[in-house]
């Protein structure tokens, strides 16, 4: 047999993320009960090289491309939101500490299961101190910091004007006081507890100014130039899209799955699957998936091709990058909420899992990045030439 006969008979390879769905639906619920991702879901991840999933090449990582990513957390998220939500985190903290210096980054990248977590607002003060730098703050909604072995936070530093700059700073996670506070009605199982520190010492090169543009790894125009340079905000819109797909992914199969042999109470229907309504509910759902697909698809293949040729977004791209990624939250949160309808009232008991689905789409939808209603205000703004009311962007 050629070459090319052993290519068109060999099997196709199997996503590690479709691998994983069984098992991360398995524990779906204990991650939830700990709120943080079970032990078992954090080494199945590692044995199937996830976490390097963002990694650059040059590090020992997969450095996979945007599509890819999406497509991994959207697969995930059919297991457990929590563990999607989490991986997005990871996926944009292996972006960021490949724009370290190159010591700082091949240290971090030396463990390939290092986990990185991401809190960007300034809410810390980075200042100098006797023998070097030193950092001072409290960061909440600190995404899979339990799990993580470094953390990017973000802080203001005075500068030599008066004025002050965004920086983000890397840290252990170990030199971090983790507050187990982190208590909600979705997306429970993120481990998005507050840290703090309060005069640690941090090294030079451990501190980055808040990329803009399109960053240079290190600030050095000649590093790493294979390496895409994706703009913040965008790649932080279409990581987005990835749990919120898979989540009401799931739920649509949950609803085909259950539907037949099961009777619709006070009907004359003993089947649901012979329901007129029941058609119309999953021809819907199903529709709706299709169009929040293609609308992520887009987005991903737009900030993928930007960042491969290093070229900047417009305003309007960038506009419509967060009010993309919103409206796909929008369109599965309602798919979610119609396959819950249609569920009916056992829907909402604990050991059935599209009362979970239901809540941790809310919460996505809730969560400031992904709420349509700003994000749809912000794209009609750049629309109509008015000067946008956000940094988001």
């Amino acid at each position: 047999m050629d070459d090319a006969q052993g290519a068109q008979s060999a099997e196709p390879e199997t996503d590690p993320a479709t691998v994983l769905v069984p098992l991360l639906r398995e524990h779906a619920a204990t991650t939830e009960r700990r709120r943080r991702l079970a032990p078992e879901v954090v080494e199945a991840l590692a044995a199937e090289g996830l976490f390097g999933l963002a990694v650059p090449a040059r590090h020992g990582g997969r450095q996979a491309g945007l599509p890819a990513q999406v497509r991994t957390l959207a697969e995930l998220a059919r297991g457990c939101a929590a563990t999607s939500w989490t991986m997005s985190i990871y996926l944009t903290g292996s972006w960021l500490t490949g724009l370290f210096p190159e010591r700082t980054a091949a240290e971090v990248f030396a463990d390939p299961t290092a986990r990185v977590g991401v809190s960007l607002s300034p809410t810390g003060v980075l200042s100098d101190g006797p023998g070097g730098l030193r950092l001072t703050g409290r960061w909440g909604y600190n995404t899979g910091v339990p799990d993580a072995h470094w953390d990017i936070l973000g802080a203001f530093r005075p500068t030599v004007d008066g004025g002050r700059e965004h920086v983000l700073v890397l840290v252990p996670t170990a030199a971090l006081t983790v507050h187990d506070d982190w208590y909600a009605s979705g997306l429970q199982g993120t481990g998005s507890n507050t840290v703090e520190c309060a005069e640690l010492t941090v090294p030079a090169e451990r501190v980055l100014p808040f990329p803009t543009g399109t960053a240079l790894p290190g600030g050095d125009p000649r590093a790493a130039p294979e390496l895409p340079r994706y703009e913040v905000f965008p790649l932080f819109s279409t990581l987005n899209v990835g749990t919120p797909l898979g989540i009401a992914r799931a739920a649509a199969e949950f609803l085909v799955a259950r539907a037949p042999g099961r009777p619709i109470t006070f009907s004359p229907y003993p089947d649901q699957s012979l329901a007129p309504l029941t058609h119309r509910q999953v021809g819907e759902v199903d529709l709706t998936l299709r169009l929040a697909g293609l609308l992520a698809d887009d987005l991903a293949a737009r900030t993928e091709r930007l960042g491969v040729a290093h070229l900047s977004h417009s305003l309007a791209e960038r506009a419509t990058a967060r009010a993309s990624a919103a409206y796909v939250a929008k369109l599965c949160r309602e798919a979610v909420d119609l396959v819950s309808s249609a569920c009916g009232a056992s829907s909402v008991r604990a050991d059935v899992p599209v009362q979970r689905m239901r809540r941790d789409i809310q919460a996505l939808c809730l969560h400031a990045a992904l709420n349509p209603d700003t994000a749809l205000e912000l794209q009609g703004q750049v629309a109509l030439g008015l000067v946008p009311q956000s940094n988001f962007l």
